[in-house]
Formats: structure tokens, C-alpha cells, sequence
């Protein structure tokens, strides 16, 4: 029952992670998009492209940096934004190894459908 439990918190951890709670906000979404679009961009060139404040947008920027979705470059008083791909794609893909080996513990049966 304890293993059971322990299971269950970390796999509540995983799916409750900063990455999904700082993805769960529509504008960090259509930050992203513009990222992957248009590439590396200042907050200014950001806030171009979107209706919110360019306060609102450096913070979202902030908080987007915080959990690793983006590098940010300090250039003179610019500060650049582009996508952490190689962090995307390993912590995506970390979350989905760990989810898969939790799912072979309780639903074998299934995998194989």
C-alpha cells in the first residue's frame, strides 16, 4: 500500500510539474508560437505581435525562463528570448518515459492494443 502510494505521488509530481502549470496559460502558449515562428526576439518585438503589455509579456518571459522553456541573451539593455529546444524536447520526453513505465505497472494488457 505504501509503494502504492508513493507510485501515485510521484507520478502526480510529473503531471503536476512547473512546466505544465507555466503551459497552461494561453498567452505563454502564443509566446511560444511567435518564439518558434519568427525565432529570437526581444520583449518589444514580442509585444508587437501580441494585445497584452509589454510588462505582462516580460513576465510571462520571466516565468517561461524560470522553468527552462527559454534561453535568454542580455545584449546591451535587450534581452533576448528563444526556445530551449533541446530541454523541451528531453524533459517531454522524460515525462513520457515516466508516465509509460507507470502504465506498465498497471495496465500491461493495454500497451499492446
Amino acid at each position: 500500500m505504501a509503494e502504492q502510494h508513493a507510485a501515485r505521488k510521484e507520478l502526480g509530481d510529473i503531471l503536476d510539474s512547473k512546466l505544465f502549470r507555466v503551459l497552461s496559460e494561453p498567452v505563454r502558449v502564443e509566446i511560444l508560437r511567435c518564439l518558434m515562428v519568427h525565432g529570437r526576439m526581444d520583449v518589444g518585438a514580442v509585444g508587437q505581435r501580441m494585445p497584452q503589455d509589454r510588462s505582462v509579456i516580460s513576465r510571462h518571459l520571466g516565468l517561461m525562463q524560470e522553468v527552462g522553456l527559454l534561453n535568454c541573451e542580455k545584449q546591451g539593455r535587450y534581452t533576448y528570448y528563444e526556445l530551449n529546444g533541446p530541454f523541451i524536447l528531453e524533459r517531454l520526453a522524460s515525462m513520457l518515459r515516466d508516465i509509460y513505465r507507470y502504465y506498465q505497472g498497471c495496465c500491461p494488457e493495454k500497451l499492446n492494443r
